[in-house]
């Protein structure tokens, strides 16, 4: 079925089943976890910035290194890390000392702006044909929405745990601190089978071109946009809209669980469209014309006026929202050479992270003392500016297999 991947494309494809499910389940609990050792909202929040601007500078090491030092390894390294900071949760209590960890390890985000996930996208960018590589992407993106769906089933476990098990509500998360620690260490596995392919290939001198002018015009564009994007997007993480749902209709992590499952089920049938759409309207296209429903449908969930209405609204905003995920991942290795993949993903993944990572300490702040609906307008009004930018800047920029190339 999928005879046109390589072999390790397909690795990376069980890679992210595994490390997706680990990350999303305990992103939709982290923030309540937090909650529970006593950090304030407006302390979570600036938790979950320090881990995004840990990954803003593994993306810097990454983008600029990883071709000199080995993808694989740094792909292990980063795996290693997770695997600590799932142990350290698990048996530490300690709050400093989990703050911490939870900062350098980038714990309790399951997004996609982590050097793993930039490192995978370069190798994949090379794992297929280029006619195939949005298919590729878009294949990914569905393995991801099926694992983060699985994993926010799996959430429900806490729930059972204390009621079968008779664990102490600390001890229900500790639990799930070692399964994500385990998951992440089979995905060390995973990586250390990656072949010499995954790696770059430099001249036998080691020089690295500069970039052409066309793609330098292209990329200071392409990261301005893209920091808009994610600021928008970093207002309603997981973990804060986990915590909303929380605070504002009292539901159980069961129940929450099983919201984020359908949406990302959802997102999974959106990935599969993206593809097809693209192939039938172009990238850019498929990016803008999924994306400003969606956005608009994000601003107005906080103000449905019952739990279903909410709910239904979120989930109708699954089914588009991500569509512009592997389109746009296509996209950026598309309009660049070969050799300058890893650099235009490293340069183009800082300033993301960078403003990323400020995104929900804004988001706790306003939560806290503005309220709690406030950061879901905020985050639909910018990615629909980003929407029209996008689409302005870059319609007549197209990718060589859209010109015949």
């Amino acid at each position: 079925m999928l005879n046109w991947v390589s072999r390790d494309g397909e690795i990376l494809l069980a890679v992210r089943l595994l490390q997706t499910f680990a990350s999303s389940y305990v992103s939709i609990f982290f923030a309540v976890f937090l909650s529970i050792i006593g950090l304030q909202l407006w302390q979570i929040g600036l938790v979950l910035s320090g881990g995004l601007l840990s990954a803003t500078v593994y993306n810097v090491v990454s983008g600029f290194l990883a071709d000199r030092l080995s993808r694989k390894r740094l792909l292990i390294l980063f795996g290693l890390i997770m695997t600590f900071s799932g142990l350290v949760f698990a048996f530490v209590s300690n709050t400093a000392i989990l703050v911490t960890v939870a900062i350098i390890s980038m714990l309790g985000y399951s997004g996609t702006f982590g050097p793993t996930n930039m490192l995978e996208t370069v190798i994949l960018a090379q794992s297929s044909s280029d006619t195939k590589r949005t298919s590729l992407y878009a294949i990914r993106s569905t393995v991801n929405s099926i694992a983060t769906s699985m994993g926010s089933l799996f959430v429900g476990m806490i729930v059972l745990l204390q009621s079968w098990l008779y664990l102490s509500q600390l001890a229900s998360y500790q639990t799930m601190f070692i399964v994500y620690a385990f998951l992440n260490l089979g995905a060390v596995f995973l990586y250390s089978q990656l072949s010499q392919k995954a790696e770059a290939e430099l001249d036998s001198g080691g020089y690295t071109p500069p970039f052409s002018p066309e793609t330098k015009r292209n990329l200071w564009r392409l990261s301005l946009l893209f920091s808009l994007d994610v600021f928008g997007g970093g207002l309603i993480t997981s973990s804060l809209v986990s915590y909303w749902f929380f605070t504002r209709f009292g539901l159980n992590m069961d129940i929450i669980g099983l919201i984020f499952a359908a949406s990302g089920l959802l997102s999974a049938v959106s990935f599969i469209l993206a593809a097809r759409v693209s192939e039938r309207i172009g990238l850019v296209n498929a990016m803008v014309y999924s994306h400003v429903p969606s956005n608009i449908m994000t601003a107005a969930i906080p103000y449905m006026p019952t739990l279903m209405t909410s709910v239904g609204l979120y989930l109708s905003r699954g089914l588009l929202s991500q569509m512009d995920v592997p389109t746009r991942e296509s996209y950026t290795m598309a309009i660049v050479k070969p050799e300058e993949r890893s650099r235009v993903a490293g340069i183009i993944n800082t300033p993301r992270s960078l403003t990323l990572a400020i995104s929900p300490s804004v988001s706790g702040f306003i939560m806290q003392f503005l309220g709690l609906s406030v950061p879901f307008l905020l985050a639909g009004g910018l990615k629909v500016v980003y929407d029209f930018a996008l689409y302005f800047s870059f319609r007549n920029v197209k990718p060589p297999h859209e010109t015949g190339g």
